[in-house]
């Protein structure tokens, strides 16, 4: 293996990281979107504790998505 150059180097991370930033981006636009659309269609009251547990449980969904997405990143890249 030859060694690289710096600026190649950040090129190519950048390449293959950009766009997965901006999908992951994207994403979190649509889940917002989607709470925004369950709260205006269930008009529940901002400060309730159902509401409070329903938005918790969605971040602990989302949370645990990128928990089990860097798990599997880490032991691709341990093989």
């Amino acid at each position: 293996m030859r060694p690289s150059n710096p600026d190649d180097l950040s090129q190519t991370h950048d390449s293959l990281i950009m766009p997965r930033l901006e999908d992951i981006r994207n994403q979190g636009k649509e889940i917002h979107k989607a709470l925004k659309d369950t709260f205006d269609h269930i008009k529940p009251d901002k400060k309730s504790v159902i509401w409070s547990d329903y938005v918790a449980y969605v971040n602990t969904l989302v949370i645990e998505g990128i928990t089990a997405t860097i798990i599997k990143s880490m032991s691709f890249l341990s093989d």
